[in-house]
């Protein structure tokens, strides 16, 4: 079956005009973001038993999620007005992250034109997909793969050519990372391998300097590849076909939303993609919602048969 968005498309790229107003705030917020990933690393590296070890965990996942926000905000051209300093941000908080800035500004981007076209229909097994292929990489991808990819995809750009794009877009139509390969130019194939190369001399200094143990990091980032490959879905699967309103706001106790940086307001954020994180929760009608425990459950489910009937996937606010 085709499927025509039944909202508008939003602009693929901002311009700076209005946006990055709370730049001076999100220095601050970064510059905290950066002191508690150290601090909490430093903790773990520490920790005495695993009945300190796992609430730790829990803060870390929290925090670095509240960092990929911030990463957010530069992909929005939010994160600060001077787009110096917006596209800073974007790289200090990828390369906390494990990534390329780019290639996840660029990936985002698309999101918002495809959610919910057969290329963000993970939880669905389309004609002309198999079935087994499509369970296999639905659970790789929320099992901690698209924290994974992110991290290898950019290492692998550095040995491979930027033509080789023609072959990774192969799969866009029920792949939205293989159709996000529609938007990558050759500055920013450049731009990507510049910004691992930097990534990579980073990490590298870490790990030589011995600041903590290799352990300790595989630990960190294993539960937090787990964490956010959940998170990146959780809002959409299951929702209406429409490009905007195929998302919800999804209700998490206040001091985890404070350290998420709003990123729960996921629907209020696709109807206004210029909204810096700042101003979402208080945009958000939270009449509709849905709690995260719920959606959560939802994840376990294996991709099914794309339905004929749409009705299940009418929105049901609770």
């Amino acid at each position: 079956m085709s499927f025509e968005p039944a909202s508008p498309l939003p602009a693929v790229e901002p311009t700076y005009r209005g946006l990055g107003r709370y730049g001076r705030q999100n220095l601050v917020v970064c510059a905290a973001q950066i002191v508690l990933w150290a601090l909490l690393l430093t903790a773990l590296d520490r920790s005495p038993s695993i009945w300190v070890t796992l609430p730790l965990l829990f803060v870390f996942c929290t925090v670095l999620q509240g960092v990929f926000t911030l990463m957010h905000e530069y992909f929005h051209k939010n994160a600060h007005h001077d787009p110096a300093l917006n596209y800073a941000i974007g790289v200090v908080n990828s390369t906390m992250f494990v990534t390329s800035a780019t290639l996840h500004r660029i990936n985002h981007w698309g999101h918002h034109v495809r959610n919910r076209t057969s290329a963000e229909r993970g939880e669905f097994v389309h004609p002309g997909e198999g079935a087994a292929g499509k369970v296999f990489l639905y659970y790789f991808a929320t099992m901690g793969g698209l924290w994974l990819t992110g991290v290898l995809f950019p290492i692998l750009s550095l040995f491979i050519p930027y033509r080789s794009v023609t072959w990774l877009r192969s799969r866009a139509r029920f792949n939205t990372y293989s159709a996000a390969f529609d938007q990558f130019g050759p500055r920013d194939w450049t731009r990507m391998r510049l910004e691992t190369v930097g990534l990579l001399l980073f990490w590298g200094v870490i790990l030589g300097a011995g600041l903590w143990r290799w352990q300790t990091l595989v630990l960190a980032y294993a539960v937090f590849a787990y964490h956010w490959s959940v998170l990146q879905w959780i809002y959409h699967l299951r929702t209406p076909l429409d490009v905007v309103e195929g998302a919800y706001n999804l209700r998490v106790p206040t001091p985890v939303r404070l350290a998420w940086l709003n990123f729960n307001c996921n629907l209020t954020h696709h109807r206004h993609p210029a909204l810096p994180w700042q101003e979402l929760h208080a945009h958000t009608d939270w009449k509709e919602s849905q709690p995260l425990w719920y959606r959560y459950g939802l994840m376990w489910r294996p991709p099914e048969p794309f339905p004929d009937d749409f009705a299940a996937l009418e929105k049901r606010y609770f």
